[in-house]
Order: C-alpha cells, then sequence, then structure tokens
C-alpha cells in the first residue's frame, strides 16, 4: 500500500467512524476510532520506510554542467556505471552545458531534493558566480555528498605556435602582447582560472576564450583556434599523445605519472604557477540525509578500487573520497579562498 493509498484509507475510516458514531453512540466511536487510526498510522510509517529503504527505484540522473569529453564528464562516465551496479539502479550521464556549467548547476538546484537528481561539477562551483552573476548560491543551494578527485592540469599549446617550453610562451607572448588566445571549459572554471593564474604571476596579456566544456576547448587548440589551454590532463591527453597538442608543463611540484616526459612548474621555471582541479557530486539543498549516506558509502567502495584508481590515474586523475561532512568544509575552505582571491582581481 503505497502512502497516499494510506492516506485516503485514513480520510474513509474517520468519515466511517462519523457515519457509526451517529448509529451507536459516542461509546463506541471512543473505542473504535483510536484502534484503526493507530493500525493506519503504522502502516503508513511502514509503508513510508520501506520506500525509504528502496531507494532508488528509478533511474537517477546525473548532471554533467558541461559537453561530453572533458574531465568532468570522464569522471561521471567513470564512476556512474559502477554506483549503478553497487545500488541496483541506473544512474545516467546528462550533459548540460553552458555559462561555465552555471545553467546545468542552477538546473539541479531548483529540483526536488530526493535525490534523484545529482551534480558532478568542479572548482567552479565556488568561483563561476564571480563572473557570470549568482544563479545559484553554492553553499546554501546544493548538498555536499563526496568529492570524487582531484586532476592534474597542463598548459598545452597547438603545434603550429613556434614555442617548445613554457619559457618560450612566456616571451612570445610578451612579444605579441594581446594576440595570444587561450581557451577553457567556461568563464570561472578551473582552466580559465588557470589561465588567469598564468597572466597574474608573468604579466602576459593574453585573451581568454571560452567553451562549453574542457574536451571543445582542448579541440579548439589542437585545431588551431586558440593558441593553449590549462585544461586537466584528462581532457586534453588523447590530442598529446596523437601529437595534436604539445604540452609544456603540468601544473603541479611534480610530474605527472600520465605525462612522465612533460616537466613540472618548478622545473619549467615557474615554481609559483601550482594549480589543481577538484571535482565532486552534489544533491539539491536539504537531500535526505540516508540517501545521502547511501551513494556516499557507495563511492568510498568504488573511488578505492584498484581498477578505478589506475583508470584515472592513467590520465592524470587522482580518485579522491571524503565524508559529506568533510566535503562541505572543503567547499566552505575554496569558497573564502577564491572569493578573496577573485574579489581583488580583474577576471573576465
Amino acid at each position: 500500500m503505497t502512502y497516499t493509498s494510506l492516506v485516503r484509507a485514513l480520510a474513509r475510516a474517520v468519515s466511517g467512524m462519523s457515519a457509526e458514531s451517529t448509529k451507536t453512540g459516542r461509546k463506541r466511536r471512543r473505542k473504535s476510532l483510536p484502534r484503526v487510526l493507530n493500525s493506519l498510522f503504522i502502516s503508513a510509517a511502514l509503508a513510508s520506510t520501506s520506500a525509504w529503504a528502496d531507494y532508488p527505484d528509478q533511474p537517477v540522473k546525473v548532471v554533467v554542467p558541461f559537453a561530453a569529453g572533458g574531465a568532468t564528464d570522464i569522471i561521471a562516465r567513470v564512476i556512474t556505471p559502477r554506483l549503478s551496479k553497487s545500488i541496483g539502479s541506473q544512474f545516467v550521464v546528462l550533459n548540460t552545458p553552458g555559462a561555465g556549467g552555471m545553467l546545468g548547476a542552477a538546473s539541479v538546484a531548483k529540483t526536488d531534493p530526493d535525490g534523484y537528481t545529482l551534480l558532478v561539477y568542479h572548482l567552479a562551483m565556488v568561483t563561476a558566480h564571480h563572473m557570470q552573476g549568482k544563479k545559484f548560491d553554492p553553499i546554501n543551494d546544493f548538498t555536499p555528498i563526496s568529492l570524487l578527485a582531484e586532476s592534474t592540469n597542463v598548459v598545452g599549446v597547438t603545434p603550429e605556435l613556434p614555442v617548445e617550453s613554457m619559457t618560450e610562451l612566456v616571451e612570445l607572448a610578451r612579444k605579441r602582447p594581446g594576440e595570444l588566445n587561450f581557451g577553457s571549459s567556461g568563464i570561472g572554471g578551473a582552466d580559465h582560472l588557470g589561465g588567469e593564474l598564468i597572466k597574474w604571476s608573468t604579466g602576459i596579456d593574453v585573451t581568454h576564450v571560452p567553451y562549453k566544456g574542457g574536451g571543445p576547448a582542448a579541440a579548439a587548440v589542437a585545431g588551431g583556434e586558440v593558441q593553449f589551454t590549462t585544461g586537466a590532463v584528462s581532457q586534453s591527453i588523447g590530442l598529446i599523445n596523437a601529437g595534436r597538442i604539445r604540452p609544456l608543463m603540468v601544473m603541479q611540484s611534480e610530474r605527472s605519472p600520465a605525462l612522465p616526459n612533460t616537466p613540472s612548474a618548478p622545473e619549467a621555471g615557474f615554481p609559483k604557477l601550482i594549480h589543481k582541479t577538484w571535482f565532486g557530486i552534489w544533491g539539491p539543498a536539504k537531500m535526505p540525509a540516508d540517501r545521502v549516506a547511501k551513494i556516499n558509502g557507495a563511492l568510498k567502495e568504488i573511488l578505492s578500487t584498484p581498477e578505478v584508481v589506475d583508470e584515472m590515474r592513467k590520465i592524470g586523475i587522482e580518485a579522491k573520497w571524503s565524508s559529506a561532512s568533510d566535503f562541505r568544509n572543503l567547499t566552505d575552505r575554496q569558497y573564502r579562498t577564491w572569493n578573496a582571491v577573485l574579489s581583488s582581481k580583474q577576471v573576465r
């Protein structure tokens, strides 16, 4: 019996009791009505508890707010089939690109917090609103579920550009101010911030060109539409291996196992250009704790399996699990950090 049918039965019972009371008097009504009501409320509670335990009993949409092919999309497609197998219901990726991920994220913020619509997003959750206006509140409009991964970012250039190192790229940009462009997954995205970090650190004048995801941005570099990108290794590695993007530097303190021949930031002579991307999964605000815990528990197991760790590491991604409370704390810290940085910088 569903909750709705129980409510209807309760209404009928109350009506019946009223009719009965006119025939047999108040004494019988007083004895019968509490017993019937108690029975129905117990049944309703049991039905509700059973339905809660059966979550999810229909497909779960996992919104990726970018076009296919970027790091966020890749991570979502690694975890969703494994969530489906672990939990026993389909988890389906839905690409909803636009506005640096803000359109897809805003759509999740507006859905019912029943656990059937989730969001896989990255650092832009706490940065994009600085450049595009506040379409949602990154702290109060979502329920953090878990950290998923951290990714190495790589400075990669179109092969036609006559540079072989990070130093040569900076020198060329200084000789040609305003002529070089860098592509990103969208305004406020991690690769946008990576390009801005290079501008702030070196003083070069380059122009940002946003795309609808990291995959399209990498393709634009390979095709010569823009001269470089600072996106996640995972969204560029196929093009790098095919010789269509030339990697100059990974934006971390050590070399990446995915690109062992590419120098780290200190090795390239730019020790301050350290920039990694983190990724996570959220539900709408007020998502029930039991449902958060169920998904978080499944992810803890998935993200620790050697198969997933190795699959991600090969493309420059480190699988990372966290408790829901730790992920909330991370989001809060990152929000405060980037709020201070971006409020003092001219970013476009």
